[in-house]
């Protein structure tokens, strides 16, 4: 509205100082004759720096400004550019770019291109069935269009993280917010990412393949910000304590066994003929048993499978990574797209190594191979770790790359910055009218909103601890299983059996140990 107020203020000076309007242009005043004897006046010129055309076209070029947004730039330097002739220099959101080529320092500089795609209005999100509608309120409450938990959606879990992440940032960036109006976007929630383009913003949290389409946003597993500054910090803490003499020197990788896990198996097939690699499955997505996966994997890609692969391996708690000198990333078991496993190795003070793979997120394309990270297949890693075992100059480079590139673009500050960057875009370019939103299907987690939206089924509110169990950061402790009555039929039997106290205490302890 104030630059709306401007641009009127503007084409009324500029009305008064050409004499006429846009509609009935004033004819142009015809010189009088001068006296006899007394030299004509020399005709008007145009002003520098102004085209050589009338008056009359010029106000034309200010008064189109008013479709709003005609071209992707604001207003105040759409109007400046008509009444000047001189064209203002493109922007960000938050600092003018050179004029000369140059790269960019705006980490979030995809954001920009994302929304420049929209020449007018950016609209708002309507319900559909690939991921769910998110509507943030002038407040900076939450609502889904759409509760995936009751509908057993597959991501509904990925749902409620995400609503636990959003309702942190919006907290932190209440001042970024419009006061008066709604912004929406549509999240989609599936590791592979979206299947087409749609007309509203379409936000991802990973993608099978670069070109899919939608803007890619920090995933649901980095939980609120809060939280995740205070695990690294943790993690840190706990690297900082074991020197890089004492770490085992072997690669670390632990993770699922599922239906895109090809990449898996083959660094399976290779844990036999290496020393160097501590690697093995955890636990199994989709099949009912390990062996299953890796037979049913075997036979779709036509490759061999080594009697080891099936092999359920030891879990590694996330705090004990950094007693490996390498950590590697491999793609999705479910897909074999992204995998949130590689947030959690920037701070662990190892060497990263990431499997060749076509997936992304939203910071993968500002990782430099040999400098954050080393690029391995099942064709190179052995070669490549017996490299940088004999280069110690490039294991100490590849380390600090490695703890720089967190620093850099997923500490906490730099995830609100990403969330800062979409909401600023959004509160300039969407629709100000409110969006329609079902309230039949409509829910929130919001006690601020729980009186116009339902309660989502499955809202969280989880403390450090619990959230690491969550996303299965921390393994959970197995609960004590009652004994059988009938094992406790023969204890009391073999107790009273006993020929000595020392006996009967020897039952009682083997009976402890195996319930």
């Amino acid at each position: 509205a104030a630059q709306n107020e401007a641009v009127a203020a503007l084409v009324a000076k500029y009305k008064k100082s050409a004499g006429g309007s846009p509609a009935a242009p004033t004819p142009a005043r015809q010189p009088e004759a001068a006296p006899r004897d007394v030299a004509a006046a020399p005709a008007r010129q145009p002003v520098a720096g102004r085209a050589a055309t009338n008056d009359a076209a010029n106000l034309n070029d200010v008064v189109g400004l008013f479709a709003w947004p005609k071209k992707p730039r604001t207003v105040w330097a759409a109007a400046k550019a008509a009444i000047t002739g001189q064209p203002d220099a493109p922007r960000t959101f938050h600092a003018r770019r050179p004029s000369a080529p140059a790269p960019s320092t705006n980490i979030n500089d995809d954001v920009d291109a994302y929304f420049k795609k929209w020449r007018r209005v950016v609209p708002h999100c309507a319900p559909l069935m690939q991921g769910s509608c998110v509507y943030v309120a002038p407040n900076g409450g939450i609502v889904h269009a759409r509760d995936m938990s009751l509908a057993k959606n597959a991501g509904s879990s990925k749902q409620m993280l995400a609503d636990l992440q959003l309702r942190a940032v919006s907290a932190s960036l209440q001042s970024v917010l419009p006061e008066d109006r709604w912004v929406s976007w549509n999240m989609v929630y599936t590791a592979a990412g979206p299947t087409k383009p749609r007309p509203w913003p379409t936000f991802a949290i990973g993608k099978r393949e670069p070109h899919r389409p939608g803007l890619l946003m920090p995933n649901p597993f980095f939980g609120a910000p809060s939280w995740w500054a205070r695990h690294n910090l943790l993690q840190i803490a706990a690297s900082q304590k074991r020197s890089w003499a004492t770490r085992l020197k072997k690669v670390l990788y632990r993770g699922a066994c599922g239906p895109g896990a090809r990449a898996r198996l083959e660094l399976m097939n290779l844990a036999e003929s290496s020393n160097l690699l501590d690697v093995g499955f955890t636990g199994v997505d989709g099949f009912p048993s390990i062996q299953s996966c890796v037979d049913a994997l075997a036979k779709k890609h036509e490759i061999r499978a080594a009697p080891s692969a099936s092999r359920r391996a030891p879990h590694v708690a996330q705090t004990n990574y950094s007693q490996y000198r390498y950590l590697l990333h491999l793609p999705g078991a479910a897909t074999g797209s992204y995998s949130r496993n590689l947030q959690y190795l920037w701070t662990q003070g190892s060497i990263v190594l990431v499997w060749n793979q076509t997936a992304t997120e939203f910071y993968y394309r500002h990782l430099q191979n040999d400098v954050h990270y080393v690029v391995v297949d099942a064709a190179t890693i052995v070669q490549t770790v017996e490299a940088i075992e004999a280069d110690p100059a490039r294991q100490e480079r590849l380390r600090r790359g490695a703890r720089a590139f967190y620093d850099a673009h997923l500490a906490a500050p730099r995830l609100i910055d990403r969330w800062r960057a979409v909401l600023e875009a959004l509160a300039l370019r969407q629709d100000v009218e409110p969006p329609k939103i079902d309230n039949s299907s409509a829910c929130t987690c919001d006690h601020r909103l729980a009186t116009r939206y339902r309660a989502c089924s499955t809202c969280l509110h989880l403390e450090d601890t619990e959230m690491a169990y969550f996303m299965g950061i921390l393994k959970k402790p197995k609960r004590p299983r009652a004994p059988d009555p009938d094992d406790v039929v023969g204890l009391a039997r073999d107790i009273l059996a006993a020929k000595t106290l020392e006996a009967a205490r020897a039952v009682a302890r083997a009976f402890v140990g195996q319930n």
